[in-house]
């Protein structure tokens, strides 16, 4: 039997890579019965997403939603939320160029109880984004995953598409960068969902790793939800990464499953 925050989780993510798509008129969100994608109006994996709430039948995700990005040839994940994935599911995705290519635990906590006592390194302060500037410093963080590859320039058209808005177009969304010496080396945000906060996008370029700076902007996203009236925060993690995240009080509730069809398209 599922976890009972499981769908919790689910749900903030649901809610997440939709909520953008929403308020800009380049992107649209094409919701079915079985599924919802978002169309982020970019070749980009990273926010072409589509989120099954159950595969009994794959081939009808496949035929609505699928074709739509293969059609385009646009990559895209899909993320389905379940413990396991069955071997039918999988050649049925995979006859349409879907591979897996990550599962991750889903986590949540009790805000109450959740709390994450580190300090953060000397130099680095943690702040809220406010302007367009500083939007694009996150996005550039965010691109940096990707290095040369074209995934890290979609992202960063992403946000500078978004950065044509003021921040508080987007009110649900709260963005936070970790700046060191003038530079952004890290990012985290929230997202105010109905059920839950989300904490998501902690990210510390490269060539800042393994000095806390990743822990420090998970700790402040703790303390910064908890200044909300919402009971419970969500994320996923890697179960390689998910030890700082039980250190914390999250608790795994389930597993999540990422499918890609970026390989099927190179090889078009």
């Amino acid at each position: 039997m599922a976890h009972p925050l499981y769908q919790t989780v689910c749900e903030n993510f649901v809610e997440k890579v939709a909520y953008v798509a929403r308020r800009l008129p380049s992107m649209t969100v094409m919701e079915e019965s079985s599924f919802i994608a978002v169309d982020c109006g970019l070749p980009s994996d990273t926010f072409n997403v589509i989120v099954a709430s159950s595969l009994l039948a794959p081939e009808h995700i496949v035929g609505t939603g699928i074709e739509h990005f293969i059609a385009k040839r646009w990559p895209v994940a899909m993320w389905y939320w379940e413990d396991s994935v069955n071997t039918r599911v999988v050649d049925t995705l995979s006859a349409y160029g879907l591979e897996l290519t990550e599962t991750h635990m889903a986590m949540a906590a009790n805000l109450r109880m959740a709390r994450l006592m580190v300090s953060a390194p000397q130099g680095l302060t943690i702040k809220p984004v406010i302007d367009t500037g500083e939007l694009r410093q996150y996005g550039a963080v965010i691109a940096s995953l990707f290095g040369a590859r074209d995934e890290g320039q979609q992202v960063r058209a992403y946000f500078d598409l978004l950065s044509q808005y003021s921040m508080d177009h987007f009110s649900a969304l709260r963005a936070y960068i970790g700046i060191n010496n003038g530079e952004a080396v890290a990012t985290g945000s929230l997202f105010l969902g109905h059920g839950a906060i989300g904490i998501y996008d902690i990210v510390t370029r490269d060539e800042y790793r393994r000095q806390g700076i990743g822990s420090a902007m998970f700790a402040h996203l703790i303390e910064e939800a908890r200044q909300f009236q919402h009971r419970y925060a969500v994320l996923q993690a890697s179960p390689d990464g998910s030890s700082i995240y039980r250190k914390a009080g999250f608790n795994p509730v389930g597993m999540v499953h990422t499918f890609e069809n970026r390989a099927f398209l190179n090889a078009l």
